[in-house]
């Protein structure tokens, strides 16, 4: 590892192979003892389905927690299979890994994927998350707690293929043979395979103090491009759940990503690491149901994604919805009572107030207000003089036989889709804005609701904040008696619940289909409306307040990890966002929740090389002046290339795009990145699959053997926060970047 000495390295390949032989002794015997370890969870989940058997609730609770706990088990050593044994740690006599109070472990001590004992429980392999395995990252030549040498094990498969070693206290070497060149180097160099891998066998120092941190405190996780920010905080995913199962894995973690694109990049390093129990989600999928397909222009970004929002969709929610009767009209008695307009937005104002959050519920209440309203009405008129003995009773029964089909019309049951796209009406937005949206706000707006093709990442977020004001419609209902006086045309006006009217011969059918589905939807709705236990959210610098507002609401009770680089924010009102944020991890005004803040900076840039890492320097001196480079620690030899184009047409940056493309693809053996101006075409070319064409926000927090950035001068003039857009985007390649610039103010300023 880097800060590690190398004194005393042995490269004779006799001796390599020598130590190869011995290390893979030991890994096969781990494996072993791995394949008899999965046939005890498969014989736990036989067990299990056994028990069920006896045919009592018992059994059946017993079943259930031993087959999940078996699951979970044959889960994660499934997936230990490849790279089982990735470390080993050499202690000096008497030194001990463990942590204060717990049992001494002297070396060497084998770090791995999971856990392996043999069967009299002597540890053949530590899991990495376990205390003993602490030293295996924290420890420096400064402070080597007790470490000698520290050994990296590379596999293929079940075979040992290559080993590095670091010596950190090289007077108590004591005959160890230390070979190799620097795991954690060798490392970084390793080619990209279109996906996240996880870190585990090379986390540095700084890296674990994040992993490791309380579990009881908001993590915030700070740093540049390449500081491996999103690797650590899966990483601390899978160190939670390890060590404090029982408290988030009941209740759920949740792992929330900028695009789909991202999501689909890192999916794969938690079950490398045997946790499959995580939800993933991006910006634009987490309200079920819906998914996000466009990013808005900067323009609309603005409008939509300011908090001011909210206040625009809690009136649009109140206003008289399209197509709701003008007028209602009852009579008894010969009498005809008639409720206006007006009085029927005033009785609307009073029901909002009352089923605040649960709107789709609240016809009952409605109804209720309504027939208030109608005897007052009733009253006010004379009724009483011209009809003589009227009770009130006979009224209300009479009325509320009448209001059935003006219910439904008056008070539907709308979905959150319905609400947001009658806003495409100017006159309806115009009433919903309020003070809160200028009329060239409120124009654009309108215009882009009308014309939409798709969601919007920004639009999830209206869509979610809808959803919670309007609240769950009413689940259908069944066993309703055929003689019920509420019931009308088949919907029960009291509580908005469809009636299906069933024959007799069906009922104990349908009691048993109701239970069944009774059940369904108990898990239906815990996906629904989850309060996780730990939310992760990535790229935190982008959200709008609008954004932070939806993920407060999946993580009320939950502790956070945090990643950021305010440095790459594109979003404009940084302290708008930053106060969204404090209220919904409740660190702000009533919700706070007295938890401890715990903030970490990340200063090495582990992905870019020195030569890439110069060019995005230049950037962000141009994006945030007073902003701190992370310092990249390798170097590859090969300088960007920055190209001046004749023209900035379109068809000339695709074609010298497609041209660098091709070069590249003989230059390197991983993926290639094509980053785009917002709004580009990014029809696919007749280039191999690794190639990808993609614009510069759905670049956020992916990296690239090789990237191309394509007019940068747009790029940078997109929006206010153009320049730190460009930053993420020269910050993606790992080995070779090529810039296509048609501005010579640009191509000086990027050249080396």
């Amino acid at each position: 590892m880097p800060s590690s000495a190398r004194t005393g390295t042995t490269q004779a390949p006799q001796v390599k192979e020598a130590e190869i032989a011995a290390e893979q002794s030991l890994v096969d015997a781990a494996h072993v003892r791995l394949d008899e370890m999965r046939e005890e969870a498969q014989r736990m989940l036989q067990e299990g389905f056994r028990q069920s058997q006896t045919g009592t609730k018992g059994s059946l609770v017993d079943r259930d927690a031993m087959v999940y706990q078996a699951a979970l088990r044959a889960q994660a050593l499934n997936v230990a299979d490849d790279g089982l044994v990735f470390g080993r740690l050499d202690l000096a006599p008497a030194a001990s890994t463990a942590p204060a109070g717990g049992p001494e472990q002297h070396g060497p001590l084998y770090i791995g994927r999971v856990g392996v004992r043999t069967r009299e429980h002597e540890s053949l392999v530590v899991d990495w998350r376990a205390p003993a395995a602490e030293a295996f990252y924290r420890a420096t030549p400064e402070d080597p707690r007790g470490v000698v040498r520290r050994r990296v094990l590379h596999s293929r498969g079940h075979r040992v293929i290559d080993l590095e070693d670091d010596l950190l206290q090289p007077s108590l070497v004591d005959g160890l043979t230390v070979v190799g060149d620097g795991a954690f180097l060798a490392s970084l160099a390793r080619t990209r395979e279109g996906a996240m891998r996880d870190i585990v066998a090379t986390i540095q120092r700084e890296q674990d103090l994040v992993i490791r941190a309380p579990a009881d405190g908001t993590v915030i996780v700070r740093g540049g491009p390449g500081t491996g920010k999103t690797a650590v905080a899966l990483h601390r995913v899978a160190y939670l759940l390890f060590r404090h199962r029982r408290r988030f894995g009941g209740r759920g973690v949740l792992i929330v990503g900028p695009n789909q694109r991202f999501t689909a990049y890192i999916e794969r390093v938690l079950p490398s690491l045997g946790e499959g129990s995580a939800a993933l989600r991006s910006l634009g999928d987490l309200l079920p149901g819906t998914t996000a397909t466009r990013h808005d222009s900067p323009e609309l970004t603005r409008i939509k994604g300011a908090g001011s929002m909210a206040r625009v969709l809690r009136r649009a929610v109140a206003d008289h919805p399209p197509g709701a009767p003008d007028l209602l009209t009852v009579v008894h008695a010969g009498v005809v009572v008639r409720l206006d307009r007006a009085r029927l937005d005033k009785i609307r104002k009073q029901v909002h107030q009352r089923v605040h959050g649960a709107v789709n519920t609240g016809r009952r209440k409605a109804a209720e207000a309504l027939l208030e309203a109608l005897w007052a009405r009733f009253v006010e008129i004379g009724g009483l003089v011209d009809a003589p003995g009227i009770k009130r009773g006979e009224f209300t029964a009479n009325a509320r036989d009448q209001l059935g089909d003006f219910l439904t019309a008056w008070w539907p049951i709308r979905t959150p889709a319905e609400v947001l796209l009658a806003l495409a009406d100017p006159e309806r937005l115009a009433r919903a804005a309020g003070r809160d949206l200028t009329p060239a706000q409120t124009g654009r707006l309108a215009g882009s609701l009308a014309h939409e093709d798709g969601w919007s990442y920004q639009d999830v977020a209206l869509l979610d904040e809808l959803d919670s004001l309007l609240g769950r419609p009413p689940r259908p209902t069944r066993n309703v008696r055929e003689d019920d006086p509420y019931v009308v045309d088949g919907v029960n006006i009291l509580t908005g619940e469809e009636v299906a009217e069933w024959e007799p011969e069906f009922r104990e059918l349908t009691t048993a289909i109701e239970r069944s589905e009774r059940a369904r939807r108990v898990d239906d709705e815990a996906e629904e409306a989850a309060d996780y236990g730990h939310v992760v959210v990535d790229e935190a610098q982008d959200l709008s307040p609008m954004q932070w507002r939806m993920l407060g609401r999946r993580g009320r009770q939950a502790t956070w990890t945090v990643v950021e680089d305010p440095a790459q924010s594109s979003w404009e009102d940084l302290e708008a966002s930053r106060q969204a944020m404090a209220a919904a991890l409740g660190t702000a005004g009533a919700r706070r929740n007295k938890r401890p803040l715990h903030a970490f900076e990340l200063t090495t840039n582990y992905r870019n090389s020195v030569e890439i890492a110069a060019v995005a320097t230049r950037v962000l001196a141009k994006a945030v002046p007073d902003a701190a480079p992370s310092r990249a620690v390798r170097t590859t030899g090969h300088e960007a290339v920055v190209t001046l184009l004749p023209d900035a047409t379109r068809p000339t940056f695709l074609h010298s795009a497609r041209d660098a493309v091709i070069d590249l693809l003989g230059q390197v053996e991983g993926t290639i990145g094509v980053i785009l101006p917002l709004g580009w075409p990014q029809d696919p070319w007749d280039v191999p699959d690794r190639v990808q064409l993609l614009d510069v926000l759905d670049a956020k927090g992916l990296e690239f053997d090789a990237a191309v950035i394509v007019a940068p001068e747009e790029i940078a003039a997109q929006s206010p926060m153009g320049l730190r857009t460009l930053y993420v985007a020269v910050s993606r390649a790992t080995q070779r970047l090529t810039v296509l610039t048609a501005d010579p103010t640009w191509h000086h300023t990027l050249t080396p």
